[in-house]
């Protein structure tokens, strides 16, 4: 039987983590070890009142560590690491798993006959595992500021949801650059009798992956302030070892708390950014890239720039947001490859000083 090991990061959030980790302990397929990696200045507070919720369950082993970088992309390599099951189930601090969640996942593991499987996905639901979970919790404000009237009219359409995919990219294969090509989508016979659905990206709120793959395709090292695209980036990288799948079964909530939210400026600068460290570090062709992703940086200026009038956000901080990363992508463009560990976190620095 296949075992697995949690991984979560986090960083000034307990309140959310002592609600969110009953739910991982109490799973019907338990795991066989927890991995906290946490990069607050008061840690070791958190891990005393972690290690009373544990306490309740000592058949799991608990590593409640201090982070060696403080990064999500980092913390998660630093789990990861020094995780013993076959199987990482990564999730956010904030992500509230249904009783059944790993369960059925690790079904979708135990069908993989032919050994095809890299990674499986959960969906994320709007209803929570248990409504008293996050009583008095603040959730964030909705971050993609639905529009309604016109543009809900608009998206019942054909051309109207291809709009909102390529012109506004609000679709994960509109924001990714695949920098190496498509990946197969397809469900392999040993699975037809599950409810899975193939994949190409998996999202960092809850994903898991054979610990083999995971260590073989860690998270992007040199995001240390803003790891945008970090789940995308990894999870695209793991279907060099396998297919991915997303088990329609498995149930989880992310919460989404109030605190964990940056600024709109930021988080588009370093989408964009992030890309292009991507490209130089994982194709051996960067240059065929270039022209798409200057392309694709007029494009999102378009794009966001839509979005933020659609929103009223006046000051334009998407838009503005574009317009700081065309200003830098040259100097992440000249920078080696091999120098991109040491360099580009100086320069995250430097631009979030600026910004």
């Amino acid at each position: 039987m296949l075992t697995w090991s949690l991984v979560i990061p986090t960083y000034n959030r307990r309140d959310v983590l002592l609600r969110a980790l009953p739910l991982a302990l109490r799973q019907t397929e338990p795991p066989v070890q927890v991995v906290i990696v946490d990069s607050s200045e008061d840690w070791e507070m958190t891990r005393q009142a972690v290690q009373k919720l544990a306490a309740d369950h000592p058949a799991i082993r608990l590593d409640y560590l201090q982070a060696n970088t403080p990064s999500s992309a980092t913390q998660r390599n630093q789990g990861v690491e020094e995780a013993i099951g076959d199987i990482v189930v990564m999730i956010d601090d904030d992500s509230f798993l249904y009783p059944d969640y790993v369960e059925r996942i690790l079904a979708v593991y135990a069908a993989d006959s032919q050994g095809v499987l890299a990674a499986v996905n959960g969906v994320n639901v709007s209803v929570m595992p248990d409504a008293q979970a996050a009583t008095g919790l603040a959730r964030k404000a909705d971050s993609r500021e639905k529009i309604t009237g016109m543009r809900d009219r608009v998206m019942r359409y054909r051309l109207g949801r291809w709009i909102s995919s390529r012109i506004l990219f609000q679709d994960m294969h509109a924001l990714f650059l695949k920098y190496e090509g498509e990946r197969v989508l397809s469900v392999p016979s040993n699975f037809a009798h599950l409810d899975v659905t193939p994949m190409t990206f998996m999202a960092g709120h809850g994903l898991s992956v054979r610990r083999a793959v995971a260590l073989a395709e860690p998270l992007d090292r040199s995001l240390r302030y803003y790891a945008a695209l970090e789940d995308l980036d990894a999870s695209y990288r793991y279907g060099r070892h396998g297919i991915l799948l997303r088990a329609n079964d498995a149930l989880l909530h992310h919460f989404e708390v109030a605190g964990g939210r940056v600024k709109r400026r930021t988080a588009t600068t370093f989408q964009l950014l992030n890309m292009l460290v991507f490209i130089k570090r994982n194709t051996n062709r960067p240059g065929v890239w270039l022209g798409t992703y200057r392309r694709m940086l007029w494009r999102r200026l378009l794009g966001e720039a839509i979005k933020d009038g659609l929103s009223r956000r006046w000051d334009f901080p998407q838009a503005r947001g574009v317009l700081t990363a065309m200003r830098n992508w040259h100097k992440v463009w000249k920078t080696p490859v091999e120098e991109l560990d040491r360099w580009y976190p100086g320069q995250q620095r430097a631009i979030l000083n600026q910004i």
